[in-house]
């Protein structure tokens, strides 16, 4: 075998080998497929997707039609759970006047919605009358809940919410302003703003974080359930 032949050889050689690399790198296992869609999906989503879904336990508490809620009205099917208060200026107000825009949005769409439940972080002003009075003010289908403060705290711990009693300003005799911790009927009630998608399975499955627009929640809700 002459040199220009041996030469030749190596160089097809060595074509193949850098050929062969080249082809692998670009050939992904469905694991690597698999993390590489899991973060695509993530990052499309105004907020946080847990995997696994985080499970919770549903303290028994009241819907503003009287009857009892627990884990079986979020088993079958797609919610959403805000925690707020009827009292609220303006965040409670917006986020339900979104959510309800959003599943019009989703009807015209012929889409399913999830069942929307606000959950009162303020029970000691909202009994069953008048958070039914707010949520179907907004929707018909919407569904305040309301009970036990302790139990209410013992939901929101498991979804990561946070909420409390905001001290108020007043104005003493010399105008000046004192804080006031007690005893003012108009106080406000600090929380969280983060709407809460819950699984068939009545798991925690997303963080749906504010600002929020009918068209992004409508948007990551599809995202989140694969429709």
């Amino acid at each position: 075998m002459n040199i220009k032949n041996t030469v030749l050889i190596l160089l097809v050689a060595a074509l193949a080998i850098a050929a062969g690399s080249w082809f692998s790198s670009t050939q992904k296992t469905d694991k690597e497929q698999a993390i590489e869609a899991a973060r695509a999906k993530f990052a499309s989503v105004q907020g946080n997707i847990l995997s696994p879904p985080r499970k919770i336990a549903v303290p028994e508490l009241i819907k503003h039609d009287g009857t009892a809620f627990n884990g079986k009205d979020l088993q079958g099917h797609w919610s959403i759970l805000f925690f707020g208060f009827t009292n609220c200026h303006m965040v409670c107000p917006t986020a339900m006047s979104v959510l309800a825009q959003a599943k019009k949005l989703a009807e015209d769409q012929k889409v399913d919605f999830p069942q929307v439940y606000l959950v009162s972080v303020d029970p000691e002003r909202d009994d069953p009358g008048t958070m039914s009075k707010f949520v179907t003010g907004f929707d018909k289908d919407f569904i305040g809940v309301t009970g036990d403060p302790e139990s209410i705290k013992a939901l929101s711990l498991q979804m990561s919410v946070i909420f409390m009693r905001a001290q108020s300003e007043k104005a003493d005799e010399s105008g000046k302003s004192s804080t006031d911790k007690g005893g003012d009927e108009n106080y406000q009630v600090d929380h969280s703003a983060a709407m809460l998608l819950i699984n068939p399975q009545g798991s925690l499955q997303a963080f749906l974080n504010a600002p929020h627009t009918p068209a992004r929640i409508l948007q990551d809700i599809k995202v989140v359930s694969g429709d």
